[in-house]
C-alpha cells in the first residue's frame, strides 16, 4: 500500500508499504479522506527531524477488518478517528489538561493518516473512534478532530452566550472556531487581512468581519462594543503586535487564548501591570480529547457546523507536495487528501 512516510534521505514522500496488521480490539480502516494540518505543515518545515514523525491525523474511512474483541464497529462502517488518546485520570486529565497527558502523544494511528489503510489501535477503537451517520460525507467527517481543536478552545475560553470573541485569523481554523462560537450562541468576530476569507466567514454566519488592513482595528472593535472591549479573543494567528493590540482591545476580566504557535520568534511581551489590574487572562489550548471529539462529532452530523465549503482542493496522495505547496503558501483554505 502506499503511505506518506519518512524517507532515508530525510523529509517525506510516497513510500511503498506493507500493510498494517491488527491485533485483538483494533480496526483496520481504508482511508476515504485525511485533511492536510497546520501542524503536519510545521513537521514538514523540519525535514532533518522527519524521522520517527508521523503526518495526517483528520481521516475517514471505511473499517476493512476487525479484530477479535471488537463489537462497536463492523466490516463496512464508515467511521473518523482521533490520532491520540489521554489516560482520563492523570494530574492533567482531571486538571482538564489531557493533551498534556503522558500517554496522549504516545498513542498514534499506524502508519500515519496518509495512507490507503491504517490501522486503529485499542484505546482509539474504544475512545475516539466515531461511526458516520448516513448524509455526513467521508470529507465532512475528517474535520472531527481540528473541529474539536475548536470546541476545545471555546470550552477554554469560557465562552457564553452572546459573548463577543474575536477570532483572529480567518484561516481554516479560524472559520471552524468561529462556526463553533456560533452554535454555542456567541457572537464571533472574524479579524483576517484576505477577503476571500473574511467573505467565505460572513457566507458561513458570521455577523462582523474586520479587515485591519483597511480599518482601524481597535476603534472599530470599541465602536462594536461600547468600548468596553471584546469578550475575549482566540488568536489563530499570533505575533508580537497582535498579543500586544488583543490585549489593549480585550476587556477587563476578558480571556486572551493563544491557538497558534508565535510566527515572530517564542519570545512576545505582554503588559503583565496591566494583566494584573484588569484581571485579564492570557492562556493556550493545545489539541482536543475524548469529550471535545464528541461534541465536534455532534456539530458536524447535525449541521450546526458546515465544513465543505472550507476543501478548496482535493488531491491524491501522489499530489501531496503540491498539496503542501498550496496550503503553505496561502492558495488553499483546506487540501484534502484522497487515495
Amino acid at each position: 500500500m502506499k503511505a506518506i512516510l519518512p524517507l532515508p534521505s530525510g523529509g517525506f514522500g510516497l513510500t511503498e508499504v506493507s500493510p498494517p496488521e491488527i491485533g485483538p480490539g483494533e480496526i483496520l480502516v481504508e482511508m476515504r479522506a485525511c485533511g492536510l494540518c497546520g501542524t503536519d505543515l510545521a513537521k514538514l518545515a523540519h525535514p532533518e527531524a522527519a524521522a520517527g514523525v508521523r503526518l495526517g491525523h483528520e481521516l475517514a474511512g471505511v473499517v476493512r477488518a476487525a479484530g477479535s474483541g471488537v463489537t462497536r464497529f463492523a466490516v463496512g462502517d464508515r467511521v473518523t478517528a482521533a490520532h491520540h488518546v489521554p489516560c482520563g485520570a492523570c494530574w492533567a486529565c482531571r486538571h482538564g489538561n489531557e493533551s498534556m497527558c503522558p500517554q496522549f502523544k504516545t498513542t498514534q494511528i499506524d502508519p500515519c493518516g496518509f495512507a490507503e489503510l491504517i490501522r486503529i489501535p485499542r484505546l482509539h477503537t474504544e475512545q475516539v473512534t466515531f461511526r458516520l451517520p448516513e448524509g455526513l460525507s467521508f470529507e465532512e467527517a475528517s474535520f472531527a478532530e481540528p473541529l474539536a481543536c475548536a470546541v476545545r478552545a471555546i470550552d477554554r475560553s469560557q465562552a457564553l452566550p452572546g459573548d463577543r470573541i474575536a477570532v483572529v485569523g480567518g484561516g481554516g481554523m479560524g472559520i471552524l472556531i468561529a462556526q463553533a462560537l456560533l452554535a454555542r450562541g456567541a457572537d464571533p468576530i472574524v479579524v483576517d487581512i484576505a477577503h476571500t476569507r473574511l467573505s467565505l466567514a460572513t457566507a458561513l454566519g458570521v455577523r462582523t468581519v474586520i479587515n485591519p488592513a483597511r480599518d482601524d482595528l481597535g476603534r472599530t472593535l470599541a465602536g462594536l462594543t461600547d468600548g468596553a472591549g471584546v469578550d475575549g479573543a482566540i488568536l489563530t494567528v499570533v505575533n508580537g503586535r497582535i498579543l500586544k493590540d488583543i490585549q489593549a482591545w480585550v476587556r477587563s476580566g476578558g480571556r486572551i487564548n493563544v491557538f497558534a504557535g508565535a510566527a515572530d520568534g517564542p519570545d512576545l511581551s505582554v503588559d503583565f501591570l496591566d494583566l494584573y489590574h484588569r484581571e485579564v487572562a492570557v492562556f493556550s489550548t493545545y489539541s482536543s480529547g475524548p469529550a471535545t471529539l464528541a461534541d465536534a462529532f455532534a456539530l458536524l452530523a447535525s449541521g450546526r457546523v458546515r465544513v465543505g465549503p472550507l476543501i478548496s482542493h482535493r488531491l491524491p496522495l501522489s499530489a501531496f507536495d503540491e498539496g503542501v505547496r498550496l496550503q503553505r503558501g496561502g492558495q488553499a483554505t483546506k487540501v484534502v487528501f484522497h487515495p
